[in-house]
């Protein structure tokens, strides 16, 4: 690699105000209790230019750096862009009233017909607090 492929390649992942692009954002919509699982609500919103066909996965639920559970998996699927899409995912037996914070782990990811890499696609995630990407090291 040339030094200007060096500077290059970083610049251009960044958009014109200098943070890092991103095509999905998820959001917590709605918190519950249903039965024994902690429920909880997530928005993913399409700002890319093309359709999303799938990304799939699961929550990890901590309090402060203890995990207290795993939700079920579950996906988003046909997200046209500009459009937002709710799917609930449930924890058996977590405390849902003193969760801190919630890590997505992605499963599956695909753009059009192919499957993407999951660590690339998770980059192309914004969260919102208290949804971060996962530590691969979990």
């Amino acid at each position: 690699m040339t030094w200007r492929q060096f500077l290059f390649v970083p610049l251009i992942a960044l958009t014109p105000s200098g943070s890092l692009a991103s095509d999905y954002e998820l959001a917590i919509e709605d918190k519950g209790l249903r039965e024994y699982y902690c429920t909880l609500t997530v928005s993913l919103k399409n700002v890319a230019g093309k359709k999303l066909t799938e990304i799939s996965g699961f929550f990890y639920s901590y309090v402060n750096d203890e995990k207290v559970g795993r939700s079920k998996g579950a996906w988003f699927m046909n997200v046209e862009p500009g459009s937002v899409q709710k799917t609930v995912f449930e924890t058996p037996n977590a405390p849902c009233d003193a969760v801190t914070r919630y890590e997505f782990v992605i499963g599956a990811c695909r753009l059009d017909a192919g499957f993407e890499d999951v660590s690339a696609c998770g980059g192309r995630l914004i969260y919102q607090a208290p949804l971060m990407a996962a530590n691969p090291d979990n």
